[in-house]
């Protein structure tokens, strides 16, 4: 198996850049796991159900989803509870748009009932006209969206409104707006068209569904700053706010451009990373930006956000940070003492063929960089009992359940 932890850590599961001469001495098989047993995942719900065993690749878990919006795969832990939370937002969605008093708000505001299967019907006119009126406070994102134009996940006028109301209807769902699961980014476009037309009865009637009004975002370091950004600025104006902080901290502007434009990454998630390593002030993050950027998946861009993320957080909590590095091409940081550390988002390591070229090439790297102390990494889920002592045997240290 090819790895790389900025291009694909599934990516990890996907392929990527990670070949090494070392043997994969005692490999083992990677793990499978029964879905009702791992914390934070529940098996099944009202609307889909996991597949039983669970893969893994040896670092990530390998979901599969059966739903009747269609069968799905998920990699990683983390991105299956952020689909439990979009598949929950799709119950409340078709909840209330089958309700007698959602439609007749629809029908008040002279917009057609929602069908989510054929297309909305709206009149033009009501919609253009809403939003003409709404110009004059909104020049800030027309400007960006102007200058963003085929560029960003919203049109140059927001979407006549409606780019506004997703973000407004994320918020009660706790959910990205720009999210790439279709489920729910089709009913999320459809309502946001119908409250932009309808202007605030409609609004009045999406109030109804229950919600934290905030978007979930993870870290403790930025989240409530990255949540209210999302509820307050469109794509494009994110995609200028970024622009600024990238350069400041000095990644070159094709690579900004690169990163801003890449489609593996949502607007949240892009915000999310960008944040985070803003509240690190050390030596290496235009590094781990420009690697960042070449992320071609999914599952590697979510990887290289949470990363971020993790990391962010374990500073604050006094991880004193002072440089990003990169070993066999995996994400590392340099604490104060010289030492090296790193925080994976990796649900369940094992010591598979795969893993053991990975850490062979790291550990040479690591040997050549001269780093005084004993490396650690840090992972969000756990580790075999072979991977520990493998670890442990070439000089490394393991904690597991990492959480800030």
């Amino acid at each position: 198996m090819r790895v790389s932890a900025f291009r694909g850590l599934s990516g990890l599961a996907c392929g990527g850049v990670l070949l090494a001469s070392v043997a994969a001495a005692q490999a083992e098989p990677a793990p499978n796991f029964d879905p009702s047993r791992i914390p934070g995942i529940k098996a099944a719900g009202p609307n889909y159900s996991i597949v039983n065993p669970v893969r893994s690749d040896g670092f990530l878990r390998v979901y599969r989803v059966k739903s009747p919006y269609g069968d799905f795969g998920v990699t990683s832990d983390a991105m299956m509870q952020a689909r439990q939370r979009e598949l929950a937002a799709i119950l409340e969605l078709d909840k209330i748009t089958t309700s007698d008093s959602f439609n007749r708000a629809l029908v008040e505001a002279g917009v057609a009932p929602i069908k989510f299967a054929g297309n909305l019907i709206i009149n033009p006119i009501q919609t253009i006209g809403n939003t003409l009126g709404g110009i004059g406070n909104a020049m800030g994102q027309i400007g960006s969206g102007m200058s963003n134009a085929g560029k960003s996940q919203d049109t140059a006028f927001g979407g006549f409104g409606a780019d506004q109301k997703r973000r407004e209807l994320a918020a009660r769902l706790a959910v990205d707006p720009y999210t790439d699961f279709e489920p729910l980014a089709h009913r999320l476009q459809k309502l946001s068209e119908a409250a932009a037309a309808g202007g605030l009865v409609v609004s009045g009637a999406l109030m109804v569904i229950p919600g934290a009004v905030g978007i979930v975002v993870s870290n403790v370091a930025t989240g409530d700053k990255v949540s209210t950004m999302m509820k307050d600025y469109s794509a494009a104006q994110l995609m200028d706010i970024n622009r600024t902080k990238l350069g400041a901290m000095g990644v070159e502007p094709p690579v900004i451009e690169q990163l801003v434009t890449n489609r593996a990454y949502t607007p949240l998630d892009m915000t999310s990373m960008v944040a985070s390593l803003e509240t690190i002030k050390a030596d290496g993050r235009a590094d781990f930006l420009r690697r960042a950027a070449t992320a071609n998946k999914r599952e590697a861009a979510y990887f290289n956000r949470r990363y971020a993320e993790l990391i962010a957080d374990y500073n604050a909590k006094g991880g004193a940070i002072t440089s990003f590095v990169s070993l066999g091409d995996f994400p590392f940081n340099q604490t104060r003492t010289g030492a090296i550390t790193a925080v994976w988002p990796v649900d369940a390591l094992s010591w598979t063929d795969g893993t053991a070229k990975a850490m062979g090439r790291i550990n040479e790297a690591h040997k050549r960089g001269g780093f005084p102390g004993r490396p650690e990494i840090r992972i969000t889920g756990q580790a075999t009992a072979t991977a520990k002592e493998r670890l442990k045997a070439m000089g490394w240290s393991v904690a597991e359940n990492t959480r800030f």
